[in-house]
């Protein structure tokens, strides 16, 4: 097994019969229904595997019930656990989008060579998504808009962008 990707947190316990009512972390709420095994803990690196028997959305939530989890009790002690996947079982992405997981790290260049930083969040906004840069002991807050991303490549992992006047200071 890779890597583990967080897709949702256990607000805590739906009904008595051992049910959960999870928030979604991901912008493919539909993967609940087909999930059939996931890993449940408080970190991606200490986690428990359970195999899911059934879910359906109610509202903005979901609600999952676990093979082996039959009462309230059971169910309240999974109560602030994050769920996780693995990675190999993300939903792929069209060209151009990219998941947050995948930027953080990245090297940023302006397009002239330059390096600027690296990305150490991604914040996501309305408008667009702003890329957190560290660069020289500060944060740089670069808009994720066409204009000044100008390349993203994940194998050599950088980003090249063009700088707009008053961007870095």
């Amino acid at each position: 097994m890779g890597d583990l990707c967080i897709i949702g947190k256990i607000l805590g316990p739906y009904g008595l019969k051992g049910q959960v009512c999870v928030k979604p972390i991901t912008d493919f709420v539909e993967r609940f229904k087909k999930l059939k095994r996931v890993y449940i803990g408080d970190n991606p690196v200490e986690v428990e595997e359970y195999y899911v028997v059934s879910s359906f959305l109610r509202h903005e939530n979901v609600i999952l019930k676990f093979k082996n989890v039959n009462d309230r009790t059971t169910a309240e002690s999974f109560s602030g656990k994050f769920i996780y996947i693995p990675e190999e079982e993300l939903v792929s992405l069209p060209d151009g989008f990219y998941y947050v997981h995948d930027l953080i790290g990245l090297k940023v260049y302006d397009v002239n060579g330059n390096k600027i930083g690296m990305i150490t969040d991604v914040w996501l906004l309305p408008a667009n998504d702003v890329y957190v840069v560290e660069s020289k002991g500060k944060e740089v807050l670069i808009p994720a808009i066409s204009d000044v991303v100008k390349k993203v490549d994940l194998e050599k992992k950088m980003v090249i962008i063009e700088l707009m006047e008053g961007l870095i200071d």
